[in-house]
């Protein structure tokens, strides 16, 4: 028995060991040799080190297999009227698969450009994932056409529609929340719900795209970050209820192209939305900040015109959430900056962190002005 519990005390160690040099990188793995050299367990130490070193090194470094793109594979794609959706539909038809892109409108900018570029290339749907009979129409559709053409099959549901409303949490009214709740996450679950016996049959796959907001929400998008956040959380759960079916499910972190998509066309709408629903105290309060913040958003808002963003990096990794046959949970596209920040956020104390997002986001600063005895005697008549 002594011999035993000796033989397992010291397994227990090493797996100990290993998971703490795994957890901690690079780091845990220098703590461990500085406790082999201190504790006279050097070789000991060592060793788990370089098999904790092999294996790192064999799992980052070893090539995914791929599956090949072709006709027969279908993947449907949400929000192709503008921005990131109407890049991704015309990616991915160019990558080999039938692509079936939604549209909120069959008449949009976005939808005439893609029909006069593709054709009947790309299938176009007309779909609102906030209506359920558009979402039922959708899915009839779909069930139709692989009735009609027996040897394809649903590769992806990519959930990409999605609202966004910069502007600070007071400023915005119910009706901007509730959008951006009812699209961004009450929509992708619909529609992915409407969805699930398909990607069954077919073991498909779903592929969200997400924000770095769900990963450190940021001041002015608070609300659509939490819509982001939350889909993060829906993930983790619906990947391990999906798995035993062999449908995959993958969150995709696009990077920031804001001066390259429509995503904030409608801001100038919201902004009126907000404004229009100050109250007096509101308005007097925030008047100088509130047009400096505007203004200043006004000159990222980029083009209201549908175009293709210009990053291969960003479809390399899009790629990759649809060719990897075994996908990764999280795909993250970020520049070096986001990568350097994000980090930091992680890392800092709340107090630097909340510095380090504010010098981050460079939005103008809300100056605080004395009030006049003039002031005072407005607000307490009000």
């Amino acid at each position: 028995m002594g011999a035993l519990s000796k033989s397992s005390r010291v397994c227990f160690e090493i797996l100990n060991e290993l998971y703490t040099a795994v957890g901690a990188g690079v780091l845990g793995m220098l703590v461990l040799i500085q406790h082999g050299f201190r504790s006279h367990q050097t070789l000991k130490c060592l060793s788990v080190v370089g098999l904790t070193s092999a294996s790192l090194v064999y799992v980052f470094s070893r090539e995914k297999q791929k599956i090949v793109a072709n006709k027969k594979k279908v993947v449907v794609i949400t929000g192709c009227d503008s921005g990131l959706g109407f890049s991704l539909a015309q990616h991915a038809a160019d990558s080999g698969f039938t692509v079936i892109a939604t549209f909120l409108n069959l008449d949009s900018k976005g939808s005439l450009e893609i029909k006069r570029l593709y054709g009947g290339y790309i299938i176009q749907i007309q779909l609102d994932i906030t209506d359920s009979i558009s979402i039922q129409n959708c899915v009839q559709t779909l069930e139709h056409y692989f009735s009609k053409n027996p040897g394809y099959s649903l590769h992806a549901l990519v959930n990409n529609a999605g609202v966004m409303v910069f502007g600070e949490f007071e400023w915005q009214t119910e009706k901007l929340m509730r959008q951006q709740i009812e699209v961004n996450l009450l929509g992708t679950l619909k529609i992915t719900n409407a969805f699930c016996h398909l990607l069954r049959h077919h073991k498909g796959r779903v592929v969200t795209v997400s924000s770095h907001c769900a990963l450190a929400n940021l001041p002015g998008l608070s609300v659509y970050g939490a819509t982001k956040a939350a889909l993060n959380s829906w993930n983790d759960g619906l990947r391990v209820e999906m798995a035993k079916y062999g449908v995959q499910v993958v969150t995709f972190i696009p990077g920031s192209f804001v001066a390259e998509s429509s995503i904030m066309s409608k801001q100038l709408q919201y902004v009126q939305e907000m404004h229009d629903n100050f109250t007096e105290e509101q308005h007097h309060f925030y008047s100088d900040y509130f047009k400096r913040y505007n203004i200043y958003l006004s000159f990222i808002s980029g083009s209201p015109e549908p175009q293709k963003i210009q990053d291969d990096h960003l479809y390399t990794v899009f790629e990759d959430t649809l060719l990897d046959k075994e996908p990764n949970a999280l795909y993250k596209h970020e520049p070096l900056r986001y990568k350097f920040y994000h980090f930091l956020f992680k890392i800092s104390p709340i107090f630097i962190r909340d510095m380090l997002v504010t010098r981050f986001m460079t939005m103008p600063q809300y100056k605080v002005e004395t009030p006049s005895d003039d002031d005072f005697e407005d607000l307490s008549v009000s």
